[in-house]
């Protein structure tokens, strides 16, 4: 094939702004798998430090909201300067600061973040594009072999949450899963539909149409597959020394996640989902509920 869906994220500063942790879980399904930890790089006095942060969401803030024709035509028309501004005013218009639903949660824009720079699989469209009658996060391409006869690739659907206690966010994210799962055919026929919505010189058309479009002679394989990204509150005692604290925060992390493990693979069997892939991406802060607002005010400008 010849179409091939770029991804939209500058992120050269990733990991500048997080820190892989080791992980030594597993998911356990019969498909692909990703279980992946991180926290922000830089900390400070014990405290993770969003500067860095800031400026790398302020930076794709553009690539999250536009389509990939609408950010071609501002370079083309010399006005890159406003991709950031327009995009703004955009999420403004939407709604206030951390409202479901409006692409205004900093757990939405994080998700699009990992499934573009880790997972490495382009979007199809953010939650702030997706029509209000979509019940997923974010739809994100990833080909699982771009060569040969038989072409196969998943429709990654997002599911996200930040909240205090990683339990919580893990439930949550299982039951918007469970909505997700429930209308598979309804999320497929929007992503369809909205293609026509783009441009007709939209680059992304080609490549979506080639994947996501049936017709005769192709030899496809389409897979469901759901992208997660969860951020919660790490509650370790901040006055341990640096070093202390910075080992004992990664072991924390690696131990929280492996906690709830049984919880993930249960409710992954009670929807009957063994046979998906699952791409898990976990962030902690200091204070989940402060921080996630705080982090969308200063994005915003609120």
């Amino acid at each position: 094939m010849d179409s091939k869906l770029e991804k939209t994220i500058k992120d050269n500063k990733f990991a500048d702004v997080f820190t892989e942790i080791t992980c030594t879980g597993h998911i356990g399904v019969n498909a692909n798998e990703e279980l992946r930890l991180f926290r922000l790089s830089s900390v400070i006095d014990n405290h993770f430090e969003i500067e860095d942060l800031l400026k790398f969401l302020k930076n794709n803030i553009g690539l999250y909201v536009f389509n990939r024709s609408r950010i071609i035509r501002y370079h083309d028309e010399d006005e890159d300067y406003l991709v950031t501004l327009d995009a703004l005013d955009v999420l403004r218009k939407k709604g206030v600061v951390d409202e479901t639903g409006t692409g205004n949660e900093l757990s939405e824009l994080l998700l699009y973040v990992f499934l573009e720079s880790v997972l490495g699989a382009p979007k199809i469209y953010s939650k702030v594009e997706l029509k209000s009658s979509s019940f997923t996060n974010g739809v994100h391409l990833k080909i699982l072999n771009p060569e040969g006869e038989r072409i196969r690739y998943e429709l990654v659907f997002g599911s996200s949450n930040i909240t205090g206690d990683l339990g919580d966010a893990v439930e949550d994210a299982f039951d918007q899963i469970a909505r997700i799962n429930d209308h598979t055919c309804q999320e497929v026929q929007l992503v369809r539909e909205s293609i026509f919505e783009l441009p007709s010189d939209d680059p992304a058309i080609p490549a979506i149409t080639e994947y996501i479009k049936p017709s005769p002679g192709k030899s496809i394989v389409r897979s469901t597959a759901f992208g997660i990204f969860l951020g919660y509150t790490v509650g370790l005692d901040k006055s341990r020394s640096d070093n202390d604290y910075l080992d004992s925060i990664e072991n924390k992390i690696d131990d929280d996640i492996n906690a709830y493990l049984p919880f993930i693979k249960k409710r992954i069997s009670e929807l009957g989902l063994e046979g998906h892939s699952f791409y898990f991406y976990i962030l902690p802060f200091d204070d989940a509920e402060i921080d996630k607002r705080r982090i969308m005010s200063r994005v915003l400008g609120r």
